[in-house]
């Protein structure tokens, strides 16, 4: 672990210099649409059992949000609960749980949010990259980010995400939760019909968050039938 870090450091402090710019710790950076983006605070929450990472430097503000609070690779965009959300300074709001206009791109939002490490110290601290594409509600106007780096941001709490994207991760830690409870439930307990029907109810508003291209929550919700052992 001491090894990654330091590697991860290392690769850090040469992308800074190459960018012309001073490291600090902690940090959140990265390329947008070209041009260097740093933030001037950073901060992370656990919002619906995953980490919500912020940073902002006063006129803009970019949000990471991750299924699960743990280390991992998290893919954005299309139907992932995992979020990248940007708001500019004049107020407009990008998200890769927007779609793109056919008018400006035939390929969904994209990207990744990887948590490399997280410390358990008082506060915690998160460290891990991200790149991601995000799109305005409308789908016509896009945001690019590249190269982008969080390092030791303190878990200190209090963040509300920007927009509804969280909404999504709600329903799929609702999912979740209810599923477990269906795998513990046998038929022949008096209780599997309730159970199943939370089931099958938590996987609808899923499908109403988040949606469902492939089919493949509907089959689930079509497997359940009417609960009735």
């Amino acid at each position: 672990m001491k090894k990654n870090a330091l590697l991860f450091l290392t690769t850090l402090l040469l992308w800074s210099c190459g960018n012309e710019i001073e490291f600090n710790s902690p940090a959140i950076q990265g390329n947008k649409d070209g041009n260097l983006w740093r933030a001037e605070y950073y901060s992370s929450d656990i919002d619906y059992g995953g980490f919500l990472i912020e940073g902002g430097n006063n006129i803009e503000t970019l949000q990471l949000v991750t299924l699960h609070d743990s280390p991992g690779t998290y893919n954005l965009g299309g139907e992932s609960p995992s979020v990248a959300i940007f708001r500019d300074f004049n107020g407009v709001v990008y998200s890769t749980a927007n779609a793109p206009h056919p008018s400006v791109s035939l390929y969904p939002a994209d990207g990744q949010i990887i948590v490399e490490e997280v410390e358990n110290t008082t506060p915690k601290k998160i460290t891990g990259t991200f790149r991601f594409n995000a799109y305005t509600e409308d789908g016509l106007n896009t945001v690019n980010f590249n190269e982008g780096v969080f390092y030791k941001v303190p878990l200190v709490g209090g963040l509300v995400a920007i927009d509804n994207g969280n909404i999504c991760l709600q329903a799929t830690e609702q999912v979740v939760v209810a599923q477990s409870n269906y795998n513990a439930t046998d038929t022949s307990m008096p209780n599997y019909t309730d159970v199943c029907n939370a089931y099958k109810q938590a996987l609808i508003a899923k499908i109403s968050a988040c949606g469902d291209s492939s089919g493949s929550i509907q089959a689930v919700v079509d497997a359940l039938g009417t609960c009735v052992p």
